[in-house]
């Protein structure tokens, strides 16, 4: 082996190992970084960013439990966009087969966002008022429009 071949080697091994140490690295933190070694639910994980320490404490292990009851049902939702996708890229179109798997996609996309505003509801319930307004900051902040944020910012400051 060349001395050329040889380095070249010695840095793609080191690259690689780099790259692993960082992958690693990144499973480890989010491990630690959450009870359990367990994240927050996707579907309701907005709620708590706003919250304080205890409160968040409190109502992890519902929002855990609440993850352990939708993951079927966001699985099946992916599941049925899958069968939607790849029916639509078929040759030839059979729009009947599309139609049937687009209503299964709607029944259960409905199924989930109903359990999902009800996990919802359960979870506001456990809220104070103010934690209520915290929590929806960051809903509030996502659900505005490209445009309203430009808007906005050219809005002229008022003194308070």
């Amino acid at each position: 082996m060349s001395i050329n071949r040889r380095s070249a080697l010695n840095i793609l091994l080191m690259l690689s190992l780099g790259a692993n140490l960082l992958l690693f690295g990144g499973m480890a933190a989010r491990y630690f970084d959450t009870p359990n070694g367990r994240p927050i639910p996707p579907n309701l994980s907005w709620v708590l960013r706003e919250l304080d320490d205890t409160t968040q404490a409190r109502l992890r292990p519902m929002l855990e439990e609440y993850s352990d009851e939708i993951r079927p049902m966001r699985m099946a939702l992916f599941q049925a966009q899958r069968a939607v996708n790849d029916l639509l890229t078929k040759d030839p179109l059979n729009k009947e087969e599309i139609g049937l798997a687009f209503d299964a996609l709607r029944t259960v996309g409905i199924q989930y966002q109903d359990r999902s505003h009800e996990q919802t509801l359960e979870i506001f319930a456990q809220l104070s008022p103010e934690q209520r307004v915290n929590a929806m900051r960051y809903i509030q902040e996502r659900s505005r429009s490209p445009r309203e944020s430009r808007d906005e910012s050219r809005e002229p400051q008022q003194a308070h």
